[in-house]
């Protein structure tokens, strides 16, 4: 159990899935003390009237331990080799089937939406919609709502 000098109180709030998921990850350390409900009262009721559905969990932990755990686990995943490099997929391609595969795909994750594909590419929509145009006129299939 944490003592005053190296324990940090840690109050998370939010809905019940992702904070109990990051309460019990927290919790795995050695010497953290977690308890459930209602132990900020006043503030659980202000964020209670935006969202109904919402937990409060209040633990002392560690944290100099559970840092130094988590940068544990970064430096173990970098050791760990990785199975193919992906950048040999890009060798002996052009740059325009690079440029036009990775923009149909960030569509794709996008679910069509030129806006938020655009930002997630760092173009401007309007550079997105011309790339778009130049694939249909190279005859290129594009994704559904892709079109422009």
């Amino acid at each position: 159990m944490p003592t005053s000098a190296d324990a940090d109180h840690l109050l998370l709030i939010g809905a019940p899935g992702p904070v109990l998921d990051l309460a019990a990850g927290l919790s795995r350390t050695p010497r953290a003390v977690m308890s459930v409900g209602w132990s900020a009262p006043d503030l659980l009721r202000i964020y209670r009237r935006r969202r109904r559905n919402l937990v409060a969990i209040d633990m002392t932990l560690d944290l100099p331990e559970v840092l130094a755990r988590l940068c544990g686990q970064r430096r173990m995943a970098r050791v760990e080799p990785a199975a193919a490099d992906p950048l040999d997929a890009l060798v002996g391609r052009t740059i325009a089937e690079v440029e036009r595969d990775l923009i149909l795909h960030t569509l794709a994750r996008c679910r069509g939406n030129r806006t938020s594909a655009a930002a997630m590419l760092g173009i401007s929509v309007r550079t997105m919609r011309n790339k778009l145009r130049s694939f249909l006129q190279d005859s290129e299939p594009t994704p559904v709502g892709a079109g422009a």
